[in-house]
């Protein structure tokens, strides 16, 4: 049961060095099931034993508290002048240097009764492993250490083998850390999202300090710390560690923490200046694939959407990157041409003439704002609760209890003052409603900001010409001649594009207009006499430009009988446009 299939997973970098590549462990299902019930308790005690501190794989916790408490501290002491070491601990192969009885000997001196670590002992003592090298499986051989990537316990034990080198730095009186401003006098000396150690420390000295504190860790637990990068005063430099000594040299951009660069100021500009690098980058793939408007909608929604959600939290989108991101999506929407529909227009719901494309500045403001709303409306948990009360408090009086006791800044930081000036723009909008929900919050402000139904045109008409079911080509056709967007020559020649506005046909010397194309030209009166499909559906159907336009509408019949005569205008009115 204890035996699994280890396959190597791609990171990034020399696909050649071994270092690069993720030990995946595939386990047997009565073994996952098993390890699956002992992390559901373990999980349940996790929050009493663990410090706030730590926020991996914790119920309640979050690592936005890490990147809140590392982006406010930056602030804080900028603003007051106040000295600060910010210095992040790069472990080799954390999970895979793990001392299995060390950990035991954690979990026993953090209460754990035996029959629970007996359950553990029997998942990882004699547990064996075959590689799986390019389908073709290697001999058994024992794990000598480390928790296995794959197995629903390999965080939480962790966290529970790391957890005493958190305790030791936060009792050692030689390390002072940051006051936290408001917490009646509380230390924050660290931050830990499982590998990943932020230390947050008020003089050189106190990193020394810690090193050392490290080094009496790893030769007890078997772990190992390749480098320690800090930020001081606005310089990055890299302490490495070998022979006993240690090594200073200044580096070259910003600190990264978690996959956030920081820096003492522009933070905001260079970590979305490299997600909007990504966006371009996934969409320039996308373009390469025909998609339909709904398709390319579902690619902003599920591929390219996440992708920023997790910097919306950390920092607001820049005004100055706002244009270009919309650009990208439209770029995208049109495949680089002539937009033929307003973009405001095209961010409305279906219903009211739009594609529903997703607004994406409006969205990250709304992830950014209702985050802080909703930590100032709770109980201050975590120590960057502290912060965001210094900071916010006074803008946020509306969705929480605000008194003149406690320290309040009179100069906001960038994020702080955006999330304000953004608060005071939208005074229509009930934030102790709907701000504690990014989405309720994000769907109020996107569909006030709409300009409503298109005259003339209600839902149901908007609704019925890409009735679910038609193809997505069909839809878009619909939708575009609804819109008069398609280009047909009056318009064309309208804009200097095309020599002559009248019909390409010899036989026709009319203006090709949208009406001309699908009804009046001579060629599309003979298609729809000869279109006696129509009348097999249902005998009393008669076919009308009114119909053809827009819908069938209110039609006698059933829903089926009314979708197939929808199905066969469309088809109809796509032959005709891809024949002139």
């Amino acid at each position: 049961m204890a035996e699994g299939v280890l396959s190597l997973l791609y990171k990034k970098g020399d696909a050649t060095d071994l270092g690069n590549w993720r030990p995946l462990t595939m386990l047997c299902v009565d073994y996952k099931l098993l390890a699956k019930v002992l992390a559901d308790r373990l999980c349940t005690a996790l929050p009493y034993v663990v410090h706030e501190d730590q926020t991996c794989g914790i119920e309640g916790r979050s690592i936005r508290w890490n990147l809140s408490l590392i982006r406010d501290s930056i602030a804080w002491v900028e603003d007051r002048g106040l000295p600060l070491m910010v210095a992040a601990l790069d472990q080799a192969k954390a999970f895979d240097r793990v001392n299995i009885y060390f950990l035991f000997r954690v979990l026993g001196r953090l209460g754990f009764g035996e029959k629970y670590i007996g359950w553990i002992h029997a998942l990882y003592v004699g547990a064996g492993c075959r590689v799986n090298v390019n389908g073709h499986m290697g001999d058994v051989f024992d794990l000598a250490s480390g928790v296995r990537q794959g197995c629903p316990l390999s965080a939480l034990l962790f966290v529970l083998y790391i957890e005493p080198l958190g305790a030791a730095i936060r009792a050692d009186t030689g390390v002072e850390g940051l006051l936290i401003p408001g917490s009646c006098g509380l230390h924050v000396k660290m931050t830990q999202y499982a590998d990943d150690t932020s230390l947050l420390l008020c003089k050189d000295s106190c990193l020394t300090r810690s090193l050392a504190i490290i080094g009496e860790f790893t030769r007890a637990s078997g772990a190992v710390l390749n480098h320690a990068n800090f930020l001081e005063d606005g310089v990055r430099g890299r302490m490495c560690l070998g022979g006993g000594y240690l090594s200073i040299s200044i580096c070259i951009g910003a600190l990264k923490i978690l996959w956030v660069l920081f820096e003492t100021s522009a933070s905001a500009t260079l970590n979305w200046n490299r997600r909007i690098a990504v966006v371009q980058r996934k969409l320039g793939m996308w373009r390469a694939r025909s998609l339909s408007f709904i398709g390319k909608v579902l690619v902003l929604n599920v591929d390219v959407l996440p992708s920023l959600l997790y910097m919306a939290y950390v920092y607001p989108l820049p005004a100055s990157l706002r244009r270009p991101l919309v650009r990208l999506v439209f770029q995208f929407m049109w495949g680089g041409r002539l937009e033929r529909v307003a973009r405001v227009r095209m961010l409305c719901p279906i219903g009211e003439g739009g594609r529903g494309v997703p607004h994406f500045p409006l969205k990250l403001d709304s992830i950014f704002v209702s985050y802080l709303l909703t930590e100032l409306a709770h109980p201050v948990i975590h120590l960057s609760g502290y912060f965001l009360r210094v900071f916010f408090s006074y803008q946020a009086r509306s969705v929480m209890v605000w008194t003149n006791t406690g320290p309040r800044v009179e100069q906001l930081q960038w994020h702080f003052g955006y999330a304000a000036k953004w608060l005071r723009g939208h005074p229509k909008v009930e934030v102790a409603r709907v701000g504690l929900d990014h989405r309720h919050l994000y769907k109020e402000v996107r569909w006030g900001g709409c300009p409503g139904p298109v005259l003339g045109i209600p839902a149901v008409v908007w609704e019925g010409v890409q009735v679910r079911g038609l193809d997505n080509r069909l839809k878009d056709l619909n939708w575009l001649s609804l819109h008069k967007g398609l280009p047909v020559r009056s318009i064309l020649y309208g804009r200097g594009m095309t020599r002559s506005p009248t019909c390409p046909r010899p036989t026709c010397g009319g203006e090709e207009t949208l009406r001309h194309v699908f009804w009046g030209c001579a060629f599309a009166g003979v298609v729809w006499a000869r279109a006696q499909l129509i009348g097999r559906v249902r005998g009393d159907f008669v076919v009308m430009w009114a119909r053809v336009e827009r819908v069938v509408g209110k039609a006698r019949g059933t829903v089926r009988d009314r979708f197939l005569l929808w199905l066969l205008i469309s088809l109809f009115k796509r032959g005709l446009w891809e024949a002139r």
